[in-house]
């Protein structure tokens, strides 16, 4: 595992991120970040009223965004498709917590 302050187990809920912070974390440019917000991948947690340039992003959108980036190099995605392939994920990933969530109490 490495040790750079980008780290999964560093990020909190509690921690927020710019823009272009989060845009030099992940590898995607502001200009995906924004587009990909529009598309529902991302939500800004405040400034949302500031403009782009204000938007906060939680630090877990880092790890999103770093998957983000390497599905659209990796497949050379759209923004539209890889937004579509962002939000299946995502919900294979709430479904599996869910399932273990109830095998869980089956074993009980």
């Amino acid at each position: 595992m490495s040790s750079g302050f980008y780290d999964q187990a560093l990020f909190t809920e509690h921690l927020e991120v710019a823009l272009e912070e989060l845009a030099q974390a992940s590898g995607l440019s502001a200009h995906e970040i924004v587009e990909l917000v529009e598309y529902g991948v991302f939500e800004p947690v405040s400034g949302t009223s500031a403009g782009a340039s204000g938007w906060r992003f939680s630090a877990r959108a880092i790890v999103m965004g770093r998957r983000a980036s390497r599905l659209k190099a990796d497949f050379d995605l759209s923004l539209s498709a890889l937004s579509l392939v962002m939000t299946y994920l995502q919900r294979i990933e709430e479904m599996e917590a869910e399932l273990a969530r109830l095998r869980a109490q089956l074993l009980r």
